[in-house]
């Protein structure tokens, strides 16, 4: 509910009009509204509409619980420095780790393998959609 909050009161202080703020505020408020968005509210989305997508009870994989969603939210971290440094190579490193870390069950489970997709595209798409509201 704090992070619903914070994006509320960053949005108004950037985009209401009788408000002044100097452009340097206005950066670092888009820059702090962007690593909000990235954040929690994008496992809230990726858990809403993926549910369908997640492994049954008799696919579950050895994983520790909410060990995706924080994998998830680091990748997304990372690839918004890579962003706002201009580093944009620098993302295909972040999936290459990523993909190295979980051969094995790619190769074994194609449920993980879809799912795992899933779950990188929309992470590099949030990030992405979120860069170009508040960055550019």
């Amino acid at each position: 509910m704090l992070h619903l909050v914070i994006i509320v009161l960053l949005t108004g202080s950037i985009f209401c009009p009788y408000l002044t703020v100097n452009a340097v505020t206005a950066q670092v408020l888009n820059l702090i509204l962007f690593l909000v968005l990235i954040t929690k509210p994008t496992n809230v989305v990726f858990k809403i509409f993926f549910q369908k997508y997640q492994p049954q009870d008799n696919q579950k994989l050895d994983t520790i619980p909410g060990a995706g969603a924080t994998i998830g939210l680091l990748e997304r971290v990372i690839m918004s420095i890579c962003i706002i440094f201009n580093q944009f190579a620098s993302i295909g490193l972040v999936f290459t780790a990523k993909s190295i870390a979980r051969y094995n069950k790619i190769s074994e489970s194609p449920t993980f393998a879809e799912y795992y997709l899933i779950g990188s595209l929309f992470s590099i798409s949030s990030v992405l959609l979120a860069a170009w509201i508040c960055l550019f």
